[in-house]
């Protein structure tokens, strides 16, 4: 016969410790990996937003270049069809062309490699058929007016006809119109931007310290300290940066001595107080600019403004006590 030993009382706490132990080492696991799958969606986003941005730039380029060769290819089918030449080769060129730009707007989901590759061949091809045609039009012009002294009638045709080629350049010049804003948008899209400014104090004896306001008698110069965004559609290089303090009164701080000027925004002449050249690299973004007063800041709330390449790009303040 077995001999069956009781469960001692001892055992049982110590196994119910263990199962909370390891529950409670499960329900942490599970949660640090839902911060990390939090993390990893939030950066693919980032990255996701940046190539989303630049293929709207590569295909709002194509387009453009594509509207162009249309806009040619019509002038060309006026003329030719005007003076009586064969405009079936123009005619398949623009039906191609037509497709093309529908097969552009299909063709979001492609990378922008495969885009320049798969378009700029075609826009090459147009090119040569625009520039074949160009030599056919001289000669049909020449021909054209040796038959308009012999045919008086064609007079009255040319004349139907240019109503067309009107029509087609009023089309025309709305199709640039269109294009125009559509290039002020990737360009606004590209211009530069600022995340944050702070502004700095600094003495007379060259401390700095940063506060909400700052007394009249200790302030010599400010320091603003920029970081500006990251933006991948922005063309590198150097870039002018302006700077316009607003005093209390809402008056630009202007003295000539330190570089203040006038600029031009949106049809208007405003003054700023100093303006900076940077190197944009897209990689260091942060830059410091320096403004001496060099009299003492009169009491009271100033207004900081930022502009480079015809946009504003960020804004800020301090108080002086």
């Amino acid at each position: 016969m077995n001999n069956i030993l009781p469960q001692s009382p001892e055992n049982k706490p110590i196994n119910s410790n263990s199962i909370l132990k390891a529950a409670l080492a499960l329900v942490i696991l599970i949660a640090f990996c839902l911060a990390y799958m939090l993390f990893e969606s939030k950066e693919t986003m980032a990255n996701q937003e940046e190539v989303i941005n630049a293929k709207v730039m590569e295909l709002a380029n194509t387009r453009i270049k594509l509207d162009s060769i249309t806009f040619q290819l019509d002038q060309q089918i006026a003329e030719v069809n005007q003076l009586g030449g064969d405009i079936g080769e123009l005619q398949r060129a623009k039906a191609a062309l037509e497709q093309d730009k529908v097969e552009l707007t299909k063709n979001y989901s492609l990378e922008i490699a495969t885009i320049k590759e798969n378009f700029n061949e075609k826009i090459k091809g147009y090119e040569t058929i625009l520039r074949s045609k160009e030599a056919e039009l001289v000669k049909l012009r020449e021909e054209n007016e040796q038959l308009s002294s012999e045919n008086s009638n064609l007079k009255s045709e040319k004349m139907g006809l240019s109503r067309s080629v009107d029509e087609i350049r009023a089309r025309s010049a709305e199709v640039a119109s269109q294009n125009r804003v559509l290039k002020e948008k990737v360009t606004k899209a590209a211009a530069l931007r600022v995340e944050s400014l702070k502004v700095i104090g600094v003495t007379y004896n060259g401390k700095e310290f940063e506060d909400d306001r700052y007394k009249a008698r200790k302030l010599e110069k400010i320091k603003l300290s920029v970081q500006l965004v990251k933006n991948e559609l922005t063309e590198k290089g150097k870039k002018t940066v302006f700077i316009r303090i607003l005093d209390p009164d809402g008056s630009t701080l202007f003295d000539t001595d330190m570089g203040s000027g006038t600029i031009s925004m949106n049809g208007q002449d405003i003054g700023f107080t100093i303006r900076r050249e940077i190197n944009f690299d897209n990689e260091n973004l942060h830059y410091d600019f320096i403004y001496h007063r060099g009299i003492p800041f009169r009491p009271g709330n100033y207004a900081i403004e930022m502009y480079a390449e015809g946009f504003k790009i960020g804004a800020g303040g301090f108080e002086v006590k």
